[in-house]
């Protein structure tokens, strides 16, 4: 994707992922926004669909998120934030199944 269109995605991340700690509302809508953030820069994606490196560069893509929105919260709302983002980070990674296949 574009640098400019990376960055308008970041943009509307971290204005919405600001709006939901402080006012409780829209977490869906954000949990979207951050996942179509996560899946633009590559973070759902690597080499041979490793799924520790799949989480390690979902977790770093939502701490990114969680840096940018720090200046607009306070401790509360931040901590609350960071257990959302790693929620949300956790939930889109792939599972392997321990099940035999013939």
């Amino acid at each position: 994707m574009e640098n400019n269109n990376l960055e308008t995605l970041e943009r509307n991340a971290t204005n919405a992922v600001i709006s939901w700690a402080k006012s409780d509302f829209g977490y869906f809508s954000m949990e979207k926004v951050v996942n179509e953030f996560i899946e633009a820069i590559g973070a759902n994606r690597a080499i041979d669909n490793d799924t520790e490196a799949i989480r390690l560069g979902r977790r770093a893509a939502a701490l990114r998120i969680n840096v940018n929105a720090i200046h607009a919260l306070n401790k509360d709302q931040e901590q609350k934030l960071n257990t959302a983002l790693m929620k949300i980070a956790e939930v889109g990674v792939p599972r392997q199944s321990r099940v035999f296949h013939r």
